[in-house]
């Protein structure tokens, strides 16, 4: 009988360790940070005449160091042709981008501003585009 209570006090002390043990946590995955992309100007869908300054202005920021980016204005009406291009290699967090391009299309023409944050030296990247129009007249 003293045997039975026994191996009944030590079942039941190996049973409460076990629920009481810790556990192992499934190790918590944080997703690769994003690339923030805040531009006032263009908005999307704007219309320029000939002639009207386009303004550039804007902010790309990531939580890590950047290495460079890319601004383009891309006339989609006619093959893909880049209008306007600028390109900094700057390292750091933060990148203020204000430029200007002046509308000189011959036809009515969609465009794209393609904004690239260069996120390290192999060249990954992140692409913001933003859309809109210019008139010929």
């Amino acid at each position: 009988m003293k045997t039975t209570k026994n191996i009944s006090i030590l079942l039941l002390a190996f049973t409460a360790l076990f629920f009481s043990s810790c556990k192992d946590e499934d190790p918590i995955v944080e997703e690769d940070p994003k690339v923030v992309f805040d531009f006032s100007s263009p908005t999307a869908g704007a219309m320029f005449g000939l002639g009207d300054t386009i303004h550039i202005d804007g902010m790309i920021s990531h939580t890590i160091d950047m290495h460079g980016y890319e601004v383009s204005i891309i006339n989609t009406s006619h093959n893909d042709t880049v209008v306007f291009n600028d390109h900094g290699h700057v390292d750091g967090k933060m990148f203020h981008i204000h430029e200007t391009w002046v509308n000189n299309v011959s036809d009515h023409s969609n465009m794209t501003l393609k904004i690239e944050a260069i996120t390290d030296h192999a060249g990954n990247s992140e692409t913001k585009e933003i859309m809109f129009h210019c008139h010929p007249m």
